[in-house]
């Protein structure tokens, strides 16, 4: 989040947010990077939240907003596992193109790297 705030530009980058009764509920992130290429950052529903469509709107808001500022390709990072999110970003066209083990979250898991590139997407 330090790194986001830091290069913070309100032309580029976004944020969306979901409360409810006055609570953080959900969370997705775009971040501008180099050659005209976007990240999805942070993209968390809380639990009791999920299977209700919440993620799917915000994937939405997410790609609506990549298509306006004219984006070439957008990337994330996940683990394998997150079946549901990596099903959603799939259906918005992103593509494994990478994997690695990597103990960056206390535990051994396998690091996976989709892509999106302008006209894949779905």
């Amino acid at each position: 989040m330090h790194e986001f705030c830091e290069n913070y530009d309100p032309e580029k980058d976004r944020v969306w947010v979901c409360e409810h009764r006055k609570k953080i509920i959900g969370f997705i992130l775009l971040m501008h990077r180099e050659n005209n290429s976007s990240q999805l950052r942070y993209f968390y529903i809380d639990a009791e939240y999920r299977g209700v469509g919440l993620g799917k709107k915000l994937m939405h808001l997410y790609m609506d907003f990549f298509k306006e500022k004219n984006y070439q390709s957008s990337y994330l990072w996940t683990f394998q596992g997150l079946d549901a999110a990596i099903s959603l970003y799939t259906r918005y066209g992103f593509k494994l193109t990478e994997e690695k083990l990597s103990e960056a979250f206390g535990k051994l898991v396998n690091e996976q790297r989709y892509d999106l590139w302008i006209g894949d997407e779905g």
